[in-house]
C-alpha cells in the first residue's frame, strides 16, 4: 500500500515523478564532469585540436618537407614523378598560405615567420632536376639549398605550446605524441646524414641503405649502440659522437621529465596527506569516537580519489564569469528537468547554477530525513541514494548519476515525506531555499509559475 501511494503522488516533498520509477528507466550517461564516448567526425576532432581543414592541409605539407627534403638531398637521382609533382603543389599550398597570413597578420608576420615560410615555398629540389643543371654541381647546390624548406617544421613548437595551453586533450598525451614525433623525425634526419657521409648516392632500389642507416641512428640515439655499424671513416666518427652526445642528452631528458612528473604528484600527496594528519590529530585531542573517526578519514580517502579538491581549487582561481559558463554547461540539462523551473529562461539557470553548492556523502548518510523541516534540493552528479519508505525499512526507489530528489523544500515549509540515504560514495550538488529566493527576486514570472506548479502538485498529492 505505501508503495502504491508512493508512485501515485510521487513524494511531491522528495522526489520528482521520473524519480519514482527509477527502476523501470534506463540508466543515463552523466550530465556532469563525464561524457559519452561516441565516435566524433573529422571537422570536430579538428576543432578540438584548434585547427581548421586550410591548417591542418598546411601542416601535412610541413611534415612532408621535413621528411622528403633530406632524402632528395642525399639520393641523387630521387626524381620520381609523385615526388616532383607532391613539392610542387606544396609550393602552391605554402605561396598561398603566405598571402593568408600577410592579409591577416601584416608587419607582424613580415617580421616573424616569413623568411622561413618564403624559404619553404620556393621548390629549390624542382629547380635542381632542370636539363642542363642536374647531375651537375649546381643542382648538387640547389638539392642542399632545399634543405632549407625543412626549417618550417620548427613552427611545430609554437603550435605544441598552444596545443598544451588552448586544447582540451590531455597534457601527457599530447607531450609523449609530440616527443615521439620529434624522436623520429631525429632519427630520420641523422639516417639521411649517415647515408651523406658515404659520398654521392643514387636512389636505392630497395630500402636496405636507409633501413640500415635508420637502424644506426635508433641504436645509437637509445644509447644501445650495439656496434654492428661502425663510422669507417674521420667524417663518419665526429658525426656518431655527435649523434651519441645528443642520445645522451635526450635520455636525460626523459629521466628529468619522468623526475618532475613524479615530484608533482608526491607534491600534491604530501599536502593531501599533511591536511589528513592535522585532521587526525585534531580528532584525537577531542576524542572523537573510533567510528565517527574512521568516517571522516574515509571522506578524506574519496576526496583523494576523486581529486574534488583539485577540481574545487582550479574553478576558485577562475573569475565569476568563466566559472557561470563552466557551471552552465554541466548543470543545465538536469536543472531544465526539474517541474518547478520548466518554461525558465537561459538567464534564470545562468544565474541559478552559481547557487549550486558541491557537497559528498558517504555510504549510509542521510541526505534528508522524514520529518524535517528541508531547505534543500539536491542534484546527483555520481553515486546512488536509496528512497526508503515512512518505516525506513523498505526502499521505494534508488536514484542515480543525473536525478534530483527534495525539489518541493524549495517552495513550501512542509516536512519531508521521505528519508533519503546514499548507498554508495555520493557527489550532489544542493540548491537552498535562500539561493533561489535570491535568483527569483530577479524573475517573477518564473516565481509565479513555480507557485502555480508547487500547489497543482500538492492538491495532486493530498489523499482523497
Amino acid at each position: 500500500m505505501c508503495e502504491e501511494r508512493f508512485r501515485r503522488s510521487a513524494i511531491p516533498c522528495v522526489c520528482t515523478r521520473k524519480a519514482a520509477h527509477v527502476h523501470d528507466l534506463p540508466m543515463r550517461s552523466r550530465p556532469l564532469l563525464a561524457q559519452e564516448t561516441e565516435t566524433k567526425p573529422l571537422s570536430l576532432r579538428l576543432q578540438e585540436l584548434e585547427l581548421d581543414p586550410w591548417d591542418a592541409l598546411v601542416l601535412g605539407a610541413t611534415v612532408f618537407l621535413a621528411i622528403a627534403m633530406p632524402l632528395e638531398a642525399v639520393f641523387e637521382s630521387l626524381d620520381a614523378l609523385w615526388l616532383m609533382v607532391a613539392s610542387a603543389a606544396i609550393s602552391v599550398v605554402l605561396v598561398i598560405d603566405i598571402r593568408r597570413r600577410l592579409h591577416a597578420e601584416g608587419r607582424r608576420y613580415l617580421r616573424g615567420w616569413f623568411p622561413v615560410d618564403l624559404l619553404a615555398a620556393i621548390p629549390f629540389d624542382l629547380f635542381a632536376e632542370i636539363p642542363g643543371i642536374a647531375g651537375t654541381s649546381a643542382g648538387t647546390g640547389l638539392r642542399l639549398l632545399a634543405l632549407t624548406r625543412v626549417l618550417r617544421v620548427t613552427r611545430l613548437f609554437a603550435l605544441q605550446r598552444r596545443w598544451r595551453i588552448q586544447t582540451s586533450l590531455n597534457p601527457a598525451v599530447l607531450r609523449l605524441s609530440f616527443f615521439a614525433f620529434w624522436i623520429a623525425l631525429v632519427a630520420h634526419w641523422m639516417a639521411s646524414g649517415w647515408i651523406a657521409l658515404d659520398g654521392p648516392t643514387s636512389a636505392p632500389s630497395d630500402l636496405g641503405p636507409y633501413q640500415g642507416s635508420l637502424y644506426w641512428a635508433i641504436t645509437t640515439l637509445t644509447t644501445v649502440g650495439y656496434g654492428d655499424i661502425t663510422p669507417t671513416g674521420v667524417g663518419q666518427t665526429y658525426y656518431t659522437m655527435g649523434a651519441m652526445a645528443f642520445g645522451a642528452a635526450m635520455y636525460g631528458y626523459i629521466i628529468g621529465n619522468v623526475a618532475s612528473l613524479i615530484s608533482n604528484i608526491d607534491v600534491i600527496r604530501a599536502r593531501h596527506l599533511r591536511r589528513v594528519e592535522t585532521v587526525n590529530h585534531f580528532m584525537r585531542d577531542r576524542r572523537v569516537p573510533h567510528e565517527l573517526q574512521a568516517q571522516v578519514r574515509d571522506y578524506y580517502t574519496y576526496l583523494w580519489d576523486s581529486r574534488i579538491g583539485q577540481e574545487t581549487e582550479i574553478l576558485e582561481d577562475l573569475p565569476r564569469p568563466l566559472r557561470v559558463e563552466i557551471a552552465l554547461h554541466t548543470h543545465r540539462n538536469i536543472l531544465e528537468q526539474v517541474p518547478l523551473f520548466a518554461g525558465a529562461e537561459g538567464e534564470f539557470f545562468r544565474e541559478l547554477v552559481g547557487h549550486l553548492e558541491l557537497r559528498v556523502f558517504l555510504p549510509g548518510q542521510k541526505l534528508m530525513r522524514r520529518g524535517e523541516i528541508g531547505r534543500e534540493l539536491y542534484f546527483i552528479d555520481e553515486g546512488s541514494v536509496e528512497v526508503l519508505d515512512r518505516n525506513n525499512q523498505q526502499v521505494l526507489a534508488v536514484l542515480k548519476d543525473g536525478d534530483f530528489v527534495g525539489e518541493m523544500a524549495l517552495l513550501s515549509d512542509e516536512p519531508r515525506a521521505n528519508t533519503v540515504t546514499a548507498s554508495e560514495y555520493c557527489r550532489v550538488y544542493a540548491l537552498d531555499r535562500n539561493g533561489l529566493d535570491h535568483v527569483l527576486t530577479g524573475f517573477p514570472d518564473v516565481a509565479d509559475k513555480m507557485r502555480s506548479i508547487a500547489e497543482a502538485r500538492r492538491i495532486e498529492s493530498t489523499p482523497d
